[in-house]
C-alpha cells in the first residue's frame, strides 16, 4: 500500500486583502443579510453586524500552485464549502425558529458528515454565531443554551468523545438563527488543550443549561515549519464561574487564561515557549470598552492592531462583556 503524503498545511485568518484568489473563504461582518455564496472559486459568508464592519480572509499558511490547481468550491444558499485537496472551509446556516436545538443538531450533523464524506475528517476549529444569543427562546431557555443542546446532541449522535471536540467560538450577532463554519484537513494529528484554571466546558454543571458547551479550550495542529495553536473564544472564567467585577478584571483574567493555554501547550510541545501571536479576534459587548481592551491585548501578545480586530457583539454569557480568540504559531 502506498504511503499517504500529507502536506501539514493549515488555514489561518488575515484582515488585509492580498490576492483574493489566495483565499479559500472570506467572512464578511457587516450590514448585509446572512448568506453563503461562491464567487470565482472562493466561499463567501455574510454575518450581520450593525455596529462594526470587518472582512476576514481565510488563506493557507503555505500557498503552493498545486493547492490552487486542486481548488473545489460549492454552495447551495444554506451551506457551502471550498477545499484545496488538504484543507476545507465549510459553512451552514441554521434557520431561526421558536427553538434552535433541533435545527442546530441537524445542521451540525450535516456539516460534520459533509467534511468526512469529502475526506477532511480532522476538524480543528469551529465558529458559531448565534442570533440574539442571550434572549430566551419560546420556552424561556436562553438561545445559547438552546443551541448548545442541539450541538451536544449532534456530537453524541456522531459518537464524538468529549476529549475529541475541537476548539470553538460561540458568540452573538444581532438577529436570525445560527451561522456555523469550520476548518478541517486531511492531515491527521490534532491535540486538544484544556486550561487547568478552568474545568473543561463539556463538564460544566447543569446550571449552565441542559447540555454543556461542546468544545476544547484550544487545539494544536502540526504544520510544515512547526505548530499552530487555535485558541477558542476565551473569557473571564475561573473554574466555571464568571468573574465580572469590572472590564479591567475581565481583561486581566482573559489574558491569564490565554497565557495559561500557551503554557499548557508548551508542556506538550516545548517550542510554544517561543510562540508568536498570528492573530486575535476580540469581541466586546460595549463600544466604550474598545480602546482599553484593544490596547491591553495588543500589549500582552505583541500584535499589531490590524491583526487584532474588534467586533461589537453579545457574549455567550449575559454577564460577560469580553471574549477573545486567536491563532498562535510556534517553530
Amino acid at each position: 500500500m502506498d504511503k499517504i503524503m500529507y502536506t501539514y498545511n493549515a488555514l489561518i485568518p488575515n484582515y488585509a486583502l492580498k490576492d483574493i484568489q489566495e483565499n479559500l473563504a472570506v467572512v464578511h461582518y457587516g450590514n448585509e443579510k446572512t448568506s453563503i455564496t461562491t464567487q470565482n472559486d472562493v466561499l463567501h459568508i455574510c454575518i450581520p453586524s450593525a455596529q462594526t464592519q470587518l472582512t476576514e480572509y481565510w488563506s493557507l499558511l503555505h500557498l503552493t500552485t498545486e493547492d490552487a490547481n486542486q481548488r473545489q468550491c460549492h454552495a447551495t444558499g444554506t451551506e457551502g464549502w471550498c477545499a484545496d485537496g488538504d484543507n476545507l472551509f465549510a459553512a451552514c446556516l441554521v434557520p431561526d425558529g421558536p427553538e434552535l436545538a433541533p435545527a442546530s443538531k441537524q445542521a451540525y450533523m450535516r456539516l460534520i458528515q459533509l467534511a468526512e464524506q469529502l475526506g477532511y475528517a480532522n476538524i480543528y476549529r469551529i465558529w458559531n454565531y448565534v442570533g440574539r444569543i442571550n434572549a430566551p427562546n419560546n420556552n424561556g431557555l436562553e438561545r445559547y443554551r438552546d443551541f448548545c443542546l442541539g450541538r451536544a446532541d449532534a456530537f453524541e449522535a456522531l459518537k464524538y468523545a468529549p476529549t475529541t471536540l475541537p476548539a470553538a467560538t460561540g458568540i452573538g450577532f444581532q438577529n436570525g438563527g445560527v451561522v456555523v463554519f469550520l476548518i478541517a484537513r486531511k492531515t491527521p494529528q490534532a491535540t486538544n488543550i484544556e486550561n487547568p484554571l478552568q474545568i473543561p466546558a463539556y463538564q460544566y454543571p447543569q446550571r449552565y443549561g441542559p447540555k454543556a458547551p461542546s468544545f476544547a479550550r484550544a487545539t494544536v495542529i502540526k504544520v510544515q515549519n512547526g505548530f499552530c495553536l487555535y485558541v477558542s473564544g476565551t473569557a473571564s472564567i475561573r473554574n466555571h464561574k464568571s468573574l465580572t467585577q469590572n472590564i479591567e478584571q475581565e481583561i486581566a483574567i482573559t489574558i491569564q487564561n490565554i497565557q495559561q493555554l500557551l503554557k499548557t501547550a508548551a508542556t506538550k510541545y516545548p517550542t510554544f515557549k517561543q510562540s508568536i501571536c498570528d492573530s486575535l479576534k476580540i469581541y466586546v459587548r460595549h463600544k466604550k470598552d474598545i480602546p482599553l481592551v484593544s490596547q491591553a491585548f495588543q500589549a500582552a501578545f505583541g500584535i499589531e492592531a490590524a491583526q487584532a480586530p474588534v467586533l461589537i457583539s453579545d457574549i455567550c454569557r449575559a454577564e460577560l462583556s469580553l471574549e477573545v480568540e486567536g491563532v498562535f504559531r510556534a517553530p
